[in-house]
């Protein structure tokens, strides 16, 4: 059989090599991964490589000379390691004549001469030698290409150089996504491809693309002697838990990278995002974080040495919530490992035979990208340097560990303050420390002690000690037992670490074992407490809480009179999102790798316990992150972060199995691709439809939606490897029916369309509010899916009150479908109720109606259409409510009926809600196999199921509501 021509083969080959490249459409990103050419160039496609480059009939030692045969070749080439040369040859499309130059210069030649010109990236001189000077065009098109498959490797522990950024390409299979500015780096989130993280002794690499953050500096001298120093530090062989180890480093060009593992955030931003915890044991274990974090200090200050065994001191110089990262533990499921960063950018000291070093300042190596860490005594600035010591504020400042521990005495004054109020009560505080600091003649700033008229006056700040006599305060209000906790603990702070003298405060290594028994000493009152004779449904230790609550608390069972019952999720760990089922208990929490089902069969009974289990879960693989969930009984459908064009979509009940399950999944591909992903998603309440809101141009998005059932014939089955779930044992399949998919232009960004439901099976509905600069009012569209009928309805105020443009990004706040699909209730300022048919305009059922002194966040309708319930606060309050609105056409009551207060809850911390009809999940006495009593006459009620997930451990809540008045 003829081989087929040169021309024809480098083709197919430049085809298949093309495929297998990393971020392929983008020609200046392209890369190929460590193994491309090794997998692309096996001996068969080297076999067809090599009898096209002679003619039919030929033999390769007529050409090549003798003893070379198409097998010899073969076998070079892999012992040669020249697949990659090869591969940028074929991509570059070189000529015949180029690739025999190839064979004969590097192939068949067994001398040592082919090592010398076949490193890459290569030179034009090598180039020439191996194609010869006159296939200029060749070399010029190999020299652009090779850049491609010449993709930067890291190596763990090493410092890897690239003097040229144009012969070489960063692994990154996303975009770098940026993170934040540091004083002399910006950070980076990025994602290396499989086998670019390596290690030269194990001989190991990364098996899987990546996640990681990639901090940068701008290099500014050639200081090799504190360069060294800095990576011996980062390269010590003795190792602290809490202190972020680095992957490798890399400087390219000018610019010096240092790879270290993603966290999930800094210390600042979690303790912004999440609220307050609840129970005794979280609190515990967030001392427990920060003794770590003292621990860590102490290992910087005492226990790190260089390679030679030298004992070296770091003086971090800038310890504060924004340089400690909160990673998720690896030994122990749902616990945090808190750790420094940016350390060893300021101050070393290196002992070398008894005699400690001049101080080496590492910082100088870098330039400073934001303002001044250093504080000045001369200038008034709030937020300016908050935690440094008093002593950084001297004309001739002298700062060593005992500076480090001031810090670290002011970081631990703001997480107890955190533990008893949150994000609010970190605000209040600075708040308190830069108003007291004014009022005193010493500027508008909020550090932990004041500085006089001169620099060398300072003095404590009276703020501190007010401020922590509010919280012993609200300690002793909880239990007596927390209050002597708390006293203990801010009494040692204040004697012990806010000394303004350096020499009076205490070393790190004694934070750390006092704040270690401080979380034991919470993790005794958790067991207290958390034992469930002595627990009430709200998370309250009756027996512990104070007087006044339990006489709020009787108050309130007397006058409301609502039962509510509640469960802790043990098995889910700081959840970002969760979901209801409309018309079934079935409920989804997800984190950013995995999605937790839970039904009625997970409850424990109400009478033996509070914990909930389970049923079924299943994490994602790769590089996304999960975005949102949606759910019904049959199916849940969820979208990712990423430059995706697809929902995963699951079938919940597949193959008549009893009980929920991931055994069956699909992963849907839109019509239409999008670099910014999906936005909203949504499906309708029978389980029919499912919808999409993705990105189509500037101002413009499309509303996608199609048939569950005529997707689902059109699934392909995917191999193992290619499945995107990784912790189910079932089937994935890939939906490509674009044909299947009606479209709707919306002239409005996928990002200002912040609501998409369902008002059923055949009604689809969405909120577009404009970005709060735009001076443009929200609207509602209405779009009937049987005849593709579209109704929009601006949400104009019916008053005559002028509102400024700042307004119109809070018009609207939650709306819910009535008993007509095309009649909404929709709440527009916070405490505004407007009921209308908004395709009918003249339909007699209209209402509005403004509930002065509440604030509304989320609204549910009963079954019958006749309730209207609430979830928000009352004006002046901070704990959830839940309410009944009066519905005008039903009730002549115009207040909200107050149904429920939950005092642990605040109103905007995190909650999913739903109103059911039917018995309950988790009623009295022994669950049967649907969850619920086994009494034959059990009486059908209204109930709402509520999810706080703001905490680590999210709390479920159930109200039997009352019956109609």
């Amino acid at each position: 059989m003829a081989s087929p021509p040169y021309g024809e083969i480098l083709k197919d080959l430049y085809i298949q090599i093309h495929r297998k490249l990393e971020r392929q459409d983008v020609a200046d990103q392209r890369f190929a991964k460590v193994g491309t050419a090794e997998e692309v160039l096996a001996p068969f496609n080297l076999r067809r490589f090599f009898c096209s480059l002679v003619p039919q009939g030929d033999f390769l030692e007529q050409h090549f000379g003798p003893g070379i045969t198409v097998d010899v070749l073969i076998s070079r080439t892999e012992e040669r390691c020249l697949q990659n040369f090869l591969a940028i040859l074929i991509y570059s499309r070189c000529s015949g004549d180029s690739a025999r130059g190839f064979v004969t210069k590097l192939l068949a030649s067994s001398s040592s001469e082919w090592n010398e010109v076949n490193q890459l990236p290569a030179s034009r001189e090598q180039l020439e030698q191996v194609f010869g000077t006159q296939d200029g065009p060749d070399i010029n098109t190999f020299m652009d290409t090779q850049s491609c498959f010449c993709p930067v490797v890291l190596y763990e522990g090493e410092d890897v150089q690239v003097a040229d950024g144009r012969k070489q390409r960063l692994p990154y299979v996303l975009d770098p996504v940026y993170i934040d500015t540091g004083s002399y780096g910006i950070v980076y989130s990025v994602v290396i491809a499989k086998g670019h993280l390596a290690n030269r002794h194990t001989h190991m690499a990364n098996t899987e693309p990546m996640a990681m953050a990639r901090k940068d500096f701008k290099k500014v001298h050639e200081l090799h002697q504190e360069y060294e120093i800095m990576k011996s530090i980062l390269r010590t062989p003795r190792k602290s838990k809490n202190i972020v180890e680095t992957f490798g480093s890399l400087q390219l060009e000018t610019t010096f990278s240092l790879f270290m593992p993603l966290a999930e955030c800094d210390l600042r931003m979690w303790m912004r995002k999440n609220g307050p915890p609840i129970f005794e044991s979280e609190k515990a274990d967030i001392l427990m974080c920060a003794s770590g974090l003292a621990d860590g200090l102490e290992f910087l200050h005492s226990e790190i040495r260089d390679s030679n065994g030298n004992r070296m001191v770091c003086y971090h110089m800038d310890l504060k919530p924004a340089n400690i990262l909160v990673f998720p533990d690896d030994r122990e499921r749902g616990k945090m490992v808190w750790k420094i960063s940016d350390f060893g950018m300021s101050r070393v000291k290196l002992s070398r035979r008894h005699a400690i070093t001049d101080d080496k300042d590492i910082s100088v190596l870098f330039e400073k990208r934001g303002g001044e860490t250093t504080a000045s005594g001369t200038v008034n600035r709030r937020f300016d340097a908050t935690y440094l010591a008093p002593e950084s504020s001297v004309a001739m400042p002298t700062m060593n560990e005992k500076s480090d521990v001031w810090s670290l005495g002011c970081v631990i004054s703001v997480i107890l303050t955190y533990l008893s109020e949150g994000q609010a009560g970190i605000e209040k505080y600075s708040e308190d420390r830069a108003t007291a600091s004014q009022r005193l003649g010493a500027g508008n700033m909020d550090r932990f002690f004041l500085i006089g008229r001169t620099l060398t006056h300072l003095k404590p700040h009276p703020a501190i000690k007010t401020h922590h006599k509010h919280l012993i305060t609200d300690a002793n209000g909880r239990s007596s037992e927390e209050g002597k906790i708390m006293v203990n603990i801010l009494k040692y702070i204040e004697e012990r670490i806010l000394q303004l003298e350096p020499g009076s405060r205490v070393s790190a290594g004694s934070i750390r074992d006092t704040l270690f028994n401080v979380s034991a000493d919470y993790q005794k009152l958790g067991e207290r407490y958390d034992d469930p004779e002595n627990y009430h449904p709200d998370g309250v230790s009756i027996n512990a809480a104070p007087g006044w609550w339990q006489r709020l608390f009787n108050k309130q069972k007397q006058v409301y009179g609502p039962r509510v019952e509640s469960w802790v999720v043990h098995d889910t760990q700081s959840p970002i999102g969760c979901s209801i089922a409309p018309n079934e208990f079935v409920m989804a929490y997800w984190t950013s790798t995995e999605i937790s089902l839970y039904n009625s069969k997970s409850f424990v009974p109400y009478s033996g316990g509070r914990n909930i289990n389970k049923i079924a879960k299943c994490g994602l693989r790769g590089t996304s992150a999960l975005k949102s969930v949606k759910l019904t009984d049959q199916y849940l459908i969820a979208s990712t972060t990423g430059h995706h064009s697809h929902i995963l979509l699951f079938d919940l009940k597949i193959g008549g199995k009893s009980g929920l399950n991931f055994d069956r999944s699909y992963e849907v591909v839109l019509p239409s691709p999008s670099r910014n992903g999906l936005h909203q998603i949504a499906i309708s309440p029978g389980s029919k439809v499912l919808a999409c809101v993705v990105h189509q141009d500037v101002g413009k998005s499309w509303v996608f939606h199609a048939n569950i059932q005529d997707l689902l014939t059109h699934g392909i089955r995917r191999r193992d490897s290619e499945t995107t779930l990784s912790s189910t044992d079932g089937l994935q399949y890939r939906i490509t029916a674009e044909e299947q998919w009606n479209g709707f232009t919306v002239d409005a960004s996928a990002g200002s369309i912040t609501h998409l439901l369902f008002t059923s099976d055949t009604t689809l509905c969405w909120v577009a509010q404009p970005d709060i600069t735009e001076r443009h009012q929200p609207h509602i569209t209405l779009l009937s899916l049987p005849n593709r009928s579209v109704k929009t309805k601006h949400l104009d105020n019916s008053s005559d009150v002028e509102y400024d443009s700042g307004n119109w990004g809070r018009l609207f706040t939650t709306l819910t479908a009535t008993d007509n699909e095309h009649t909404l209730a929709v709440v527009l300022y916070e405490n505004q109720l407007v009921i209308r048919n908004f395709v009918e305009p003249n339909s007699r059922f209209r209402s509005e109606t403004t509930f002065r002194n509440y604030f509304i966040s989320e609204l549910l309708m009963d079954e019958q259409h006749s309730r209207l319930f609430a979830l928000g606060n009352k004006s002046g309050h901070g704990t959830l409510l839940l309410m009944e609105l009066p519905l005008t056409h039903l009730s002549h009551r115009e207040k909200p009926l107050e149904i429920k207060e939950f005092p642990r809850i605040g109103h905007r911390d995190k909650f999913a809600a739903r109103l059911f009809r039917g018995t309950s999940p988790a009623s009295d006495g022994v669950s049967g196999e649907s969850g619920v009593t086994n009494a034959k006459d059990a009486e059908e009620e209204d109930y709402i199921i509520i999810s706080v997930y703001t905490g680590s451990k999210p709390i479920i809540y159930k109200v039997n509501l009352p019956s109609t008045r």
